[in-house]
């Protein structure tokens, strides 16, 4: 019975198991070396629901990791941005937007899907809503610029590359600052990175 019901968690459910067996599992079994029994058996469901949906415990592990980090590759909390009046106002709110989002989702979801990532060497399983997020943050970064722009600050010309550079500077922050991240510490990283790279 137990078996039957296990069997017949769908979506949100299934993900949520797997994601909280996979997560223990690892504090004792690399990456590498789990497989799709161990996952199976620790949720508590079938191998033959994971290996329906999955060919390869790699495609499993991106898709438990991605589906935690949901909300950042949703950008959703883009929406939030409102015109500050400064570009320098802008980036803070934007960086700060996406802290929030980063401190929700959790240090070590973003590190161990970005781990995961590393093993794509070819960047050939890349998973479709990464990509669909970088093009909403470059969306995003072009709307502040546009706005600096019609406020009469002068902005240079940047290429996509740098579009994505506050997302970027995020994103390594988070790896390597597991500690935390204040507000002093996004107001630097827009004074002395940001704004030389956008601002004339």
């Amino acid at each position: 019975m137990d078996e039957q019901k296990s069997i017949r968690r769908r979506g949100d459910e299934l993900m949520e198991s797997l994601f909280d067996a996979t997560f223990k599992l690892m504090n004792e079994v690399k990456h590498t070396n789990l497989t799709f029994g161990q996952i199976a058996e620790a949720a508590k469901t079938s191998r033959s629901v994971l290996y329906r949906r999955w060919p390869t415990t790699f495609d499993l592990l991106q898709d438990i990791y991605t589906y935690k980090a949901k909300k950042l590759f949703d950008g959703e909390f883009l929406d939030k941005l409102e015109d500050t009046g400064s570009l320098r106002g802008d980036l803070n709110q934007l960086l700060t937007i996406c802290q929030s989002v980063y401190d929700e989702i959790g240090s070590e979801v973003i590190i161990n899907y970005y781990y995961i990532r590393l093993q794509d060497k070819d960047n050939s399983r890349e998973p479709q809503v990464h990509t669909k997020a970088v093009n909403k943050f470059v969306e995003a970064m072009k709307t502040i610029l546009e706005n600096a722009k019609s406020r009469g600050e002068n902005i240079k010309v940047t290429s996509g590359v740098a579009l994505m550079l506050p997302f970027d500077l995020i994103r390594i922050e988070n790896l390597v600052r597991m500690q935390g991240i204040d507000s002093k510490r996004l107001e630097t990283l827009v004074d002395e990175i940001l704004l030389p790279v956008f601002k004339e």
